[in-house]
């Protein structure tokens, strides 16, 4: 079981590498939305977008709803919205931390001479 979860989550992980992908799970956070409304507020086409979306529901990532023509997606599992704030919120301390010691290390350097 452990291994199977393992392989998921590394799917997942590849899945969600591409920053527009990201920009569709940050979008869809707020609840369900047309590919119209996705397709504008991502400025994608709409090929491009429904490729995008095509792997995020193969994976099982969303969920789409179809109303006559109109085809509505929402996240599947709202906790991957949140599992993406933990990584980007580990990325920006980290970034603050480096930036910090960058700092420092420039104000040693132009002290010493």
């Amino acid at each position: 079981m452990e291994e199977e979860l393992t392989a998921l989550q590394a799917r997942i992980c590849k899945v969600l590498a591409h920053p527009k992908r990201l920009q569709i799970v940050y979008a869809l956070r707020a609840g369900e939305r047309s590919v119209g409304e996705l397709a504008k507020e991502l400025q994608l086409s709409y090929a491009n977008l429904s490729q995008h979306l095509r792997i995020l529901l193969e994976i099982g990532l969303v969920e789409v709803r179809h109303h006559g023509r109109y085809s509505y997606y929402r996240l599947a599992t709202p906790q991957i919205a949140e599992a993406c704030d933990l990584v980007r919120q580990a990325l920006r301390e980290r970034l603050t931390r480096f930036g910090k010691l960058a700092h420092a290390n420039n104000k040693n350097l132009k002290e010493r001479r």
